[in-house]
């Protein structure tokens, strides 16, 4: 009985790949998702840019905390936008990526539940023109092997480099350097990490 729950759940997981493929495709034609990626929870795209999924992703946790199905949001806006997820990273629930150029995020990161990253402001500042347009955008990068903790942001215009840890619920609104742990609001750099050996991933 356990190994037929345990195949039903595995045919779940990719069977919402498939649905967020079939969906998507209808509007990117270069969209691309890699082998080996499964889902947890529902994945949702949008917008006119094109999602890119590397291979062996896990997306969703079924024991993380979750606001309704806990569906990742990955949202290209602008038509020239993209997402891009490399290779094995594994991301929680309820999180939302939404880039107006592009967000990048490498090999083997991390990625808390409620995390969002976002690459534009969304809204001008100025009181009176305040919903004419999205405002300032720019892109995010995150580096490989990259931890971002439960309900991290990390804002338009930011590079986050290899290695490093941002804590919970911190605001990264300025680039984070490789091999640091940064926390609070705005995040800053509280210590350095040793670098990892040329042999990890």
């Amino acid at each position: 009985m356990d190994s037929l729950l345990l195949h039903i759940c595995a045919m779940l997981r990719r069977n919402r790949l498939r649905l967020f493929r079939w969906r998507e495709a209808n509007r990117h034609h270069e969209l691309t998702i890699g082998f080996g990626c499964e889902a947890a929870v529902p994945l949702r795209g949008g917008g006119n840019g094109t999602p890119h999924i590397g291979r062996n992703n896990l997306f969703g946790f079924p024991h993380a905390f979750r606001i309704g199905n806990g569906e990742i949001f990955l949202h290209a806006r602008a038509q020239d936008a993209s997402v891009t997820i490399g290779d094995r990273n594994h991301l929680s629930n309820c999180i939302a990526i939404i880039a107006s150029h592009f967000v990048s995020i490498g090999n083997d990161c991390q990625i808390g539940h409620m995390v969002a990253i976002y690459g534009s402001d969304f809204h001008e500042l100025n009181p009176a023109t305040r919903t004419l347009s999205s405002g300032a955008s720019a892109s995010v990068v995150i580096g490989n092997n990259v931890w971002l903790g439960s309900r991290v942001m990390v804002l338009k215009g930011v590079t986050i480099g290899d290695n490093s840890v941002v804590g919970a619920m911190s605001v990264v609104t300025k680039s984070i350097p490789a091999d640091c742990v940064a926390a609070g609001n705005p995040a800053r750099v509280i210590r350095r990490l040793d670098p990892a050996p040329s042999s990890a991933k």
